[in-house]
């Protein structure tokens, strides 16, 4: 594990404490202006110029020194976004897994309360207090037999004659 102020791709642990992160709508987002390509150059002749050079152009070093911040942390945002992504792409997957797990356990338990219901003289007794539960995995036949039902119903049905 990397430390986690510098976190690398499959770190877990992350120590951004140091940005001050903001959060914006997405109208606001369509009116930023935008960096292209070749910035680093301009910023760097800004923060690398020399006080007189600076002084002639009237820029007041206040203004360099907030440009200079602004730089660090872009700089730092993208140190790091390699590993947020391949975080948030580690959560998505392990979420999509633990989802296919849960549904697997839930079928082969649904499976197991019917067969013991079937076998059982009080059946509706152990299907009860699972209605919710048998409901959830009937859901997805159920609507398939209604999607079949509703196209069957609209071939059968006479088609109208064009004028």
């Amino acid at each position: 594990m990397s430390d986690p102020k510098h976190p690398k791709p499959n770190d877990q642990v992350f120590d951004l404490s140091d940005l001050i992160l903001v959060d914006i709508t997405p109208d606001h987002i369509s009116r930023l202006s935008k960096l292209r390509d070749g910035y680093h150059l301009a910023v760097e002749t800004i923060v690398t110029a020399s006080s007189l050079a600076l002084q002639r152009a009237a820029i007041h070093p206040g203004e360099v020194q907030t440009l200079a911040a602004h730089w660090a942390d872009v700089q730092r945002i993208d140190e790091v976004v390699p590993a947020v992504e391949k975080l948030l792409e580690l959560l998505h997957e392990t979420r999509l897994m633990r989802g296919h797990e849960i549904a697997m356990r839930l079928g082969e338990m649904v499976q197991q309360i019917r067969r013991r219901a079937d076998r059982s003289p009080d059946g509706a007794e152990i299907l009860a207090p699972f209605e919710k539960l048998l409901a959830y995995q009937s859901a997805p036949a159920l609507k398939a037999v209604a999607t079949k039902e509703k196209a069957r119903a609209n071939e059968e049905a006479p088609s109208e004659p064009t004028g």
